[in-house]
């Protein structure tokens, strides 16, 4: 009768809600095959000492197959086949069957200990190789459970950000995660003796970073598109602090149009609204808000729509338009004012730096190069 050892890893959170898993996850169940490997591997040299290389056939032999996602909160399950092991190491399947238990006893204890924010210090690079792309994607409220395993409080041991983040970085000075955001292309770059090419985009998190991608993608859809938005989906390594220290892989990236989006409807239909203000309002202190405040303020979305979902739109009393908004821990304010000159002005959030106010003869390239140096990638 064939042996089987099956695995089930439980994602929790809204995104898999009634069984869906996401594409992008799919790169965890190799990872954690890869992690189970790294374990078998070294239980069988600190058991076999006297040999110096592994068996032929090793690795192959602990291929894992995804056999069913089960329902509610997505549930792959993962299957182990003695016979096919069997097959690659004639022999070594009841011996392979016991490294691939004690290596996933392995993985749970290692997990275990995190949930105390005790990490480990002896991970090998192999270990650390595929600890940072298992899970490497999960965002705030999402985990994986490795169903029927138990933690010493009784409750199922689960993997989510903060746990996997302290398992790396006590084990290596940096780590890897998976980073989708949106950003301004600033530079573009063919080397003609090689296939690829690179992209410089403007981050409001990491400031510039260097895209490597084909060669052809970049002469074909991003070149003569500088200063464009772009989205991109990438995997970084950070150190401990959360630094930049450099693209590890590139998913994908894409020129989008921020116009199209639900955050700039949302603005335009917001500056219609205060078009529409009378005097009286604000307990009858304030006036009518003056078309020219709504026409530049349109303007200015219409030229800086990146930072649509952070703008706060606001009348003011004196019949102008307010945009506030956070931007690399800076908090600005930009005021469109009646007598249609614009101003800007801000405040470090958690500091003592201050922008004091800056005054404009209208959304002109001055006060646009302002706001860019000031807050990048809402172009």
């Amino acid at each position: 009768m064939t042996a089987k050892r099956t695995f089930q890893l439980r994602y929790v959170g809204p995104r898999f809600a009634d069984a869906r898993l996401p594409v992008e996850v799919l790169s965890d169940l190799q990872a954690f095959r890869d992690l189970l490997v790294a374990y078998a591997k070294e239980l069988w040299r600190n058991e076999h000492q006297d040999r110096k290389r592994l068996p032929k056939g090793f690795d192959k032999s602990i291929s894992l197959d995804l056999v069913a996602v089960e329902q509610g909160s997505a549930v792959p399950k993962l299957e182990w086949n003695a016979d096919a092991a069997d097959a690659l190491l004639p022999g070594f399947a009841s011996q392979m069957e016991d490294l691939v238990d004690r290596s996933y006893g392995e993985i749970i204890e290692l997990i275990a200990r995190a949930a105390s924010g005790a990490g480990a210090t002896d991970l090998g690079r192999d270990q650390l190789r595929a600890l940072n792309r298992l899970g490497a994607g999960l965002g705030a409220g999402e985990k994986i459970e490795f169903v029927g395993s138990q933690a010493q409080n009784g409750n199922v041991v689960y993997l989510d950000a903060r746990r996997r983040k302290t398992l790396i970085t006590n084990s290596s000075a940096t780590y890897q995660t998976r980073y989708e955001s949106t950003g301004i292309l600033r530079g573009v770059h063919v080397d003609r003796a090689s296939i690829y090419g690179q992209l410089w985009v403007d981050t409001e998190e990491y400031r510039e970073i260097e895209l490597t991608i084909d060669a052809a993608r970049v002469e074909q859809e991003f070149d003569g598109n500088v200063n464009k938005m772009v989205e991109f989906a990438i995997q970084i390594e950070t150190d401990t602090q959360d630094n930049f220290k450099r693209v590890v892989d590139v998913f994908d990236v894409e020129l989008i149009d921020p116009t199209s989006g639900p955050d700039y409807q949302a603005c335009r239909a917001r500056l219609s609204e205060l078009g529409s203000i009378k005097d009286g309002w604000h307990n009858g202190a304030g006036v009518a808000v003056v078309q020219i405040a709504v026409d530049n303020a349109a303007g200015f979305l219409e030229a800086r729509p990146g930072h649509a979902k952070a703008y706060r739109i606001y009348p003011t009393e004196d019949g102008g338009v307010l945009i506030e908004f956070e931007a690399r821990g800076w908090d600005y304010s930009v005021e469109f004012c009646r007598d249609g000159f614009v101003e800007m002005f801000g405040v470090e959030i958690d500091g003592v730096g201050e922008l004091s106010a800056r005054r404009f003869p209208g959304v002109d390239d001055a006060f646009l190069k302002l706001f860019d140096d000031r807050a990048p990638g809402g172009g």
